[in-house]
Order: structure tokens, then C-alpha cells, then sequence
């Protein structure tokens, strides 16, 4: 149950991120990035294990690499532009930096 409640969590904020990196540009950006770190650390506290946190960080990625592929009417949730590919880079970075950062 606990997989499937980190999994569920992960993935929210994977789509809240994906939605609002192009908020007020900077501000949705960092406001996502900074949910994403702060949601799965979390996880790992609630819990007090690695792994809840290591299957949050793997839901989000795949929302938002889901976000960033076309779809079947060849819409983007994510763009290549500038705000997509720091969406993309600096989420990567969090999530590390979430996965690692101590329980």
C-alpha cells in the first residue's frame, strides 16, 4: 500500500509540475520544482526508507517524460523551449537531490 501511495503521490506532483512550469514563468517553475523536492523528502520522512522516496522520484519522471512526448493529436505538454527544458534538467536535479537528501 505504501508503494502505491508513494507511486500516486509522485506522479500528482509530476503533474502539477508539468502544469505549472509555465506560470508566470519563473515563479510556476520554481514553485513546482521546489513542491517536487519538498513532496517526495516527504515521503521518505513519513516512512523513514529510501525506496518510498526512489518510486516517487520514478512516477514523476514518468509523468513528465510522458508531458514532454507527443501525443496523439501531436500536442506537448511540455515544449522544447526554454521553461520545458529546465522543467526537464533542474527536475532531474531535484529529484536527485530529494532521493539523497537525508530522512
Amino acid at each position: 500500500m505504501k508503494f502505491i501511495y508513494a507511486a500516486l503521490v509522485g506522479a500528482l506532483l509530476g503533474a502539477s509540475a508539468t502544469l505549472l512550469h509555465l506560470l508566470f514563468f519563473p515563479l510556476g517553475l520554481i514553485l513546482g520544482l521546489v513542491a517536487t523536492v519538498v513532496g517526495i523528502w516527504a515521503i521518505g520522512r513519513a516512512w523513514r526508507l529510501r525506496k518510498y522516496k526512489v518510486v516517487a522520484a520514478a512516477a514523476w519522471l514518468v509523468v513528465v517524460v510522458q508531458g514532454a512526448t507527443l501525443g496523439v493529436g501531436g500536442e506537448l505538454l511540455i515544449q522544447g523551449d526554454l521553461a520545458g527544458s529546465l522543467l526537464i534538467l533542474l527536475g532531474t536535479f531535484s529529484l536527485v537531490l530529494a532521493v539523497f537528501l537525508p530522512i
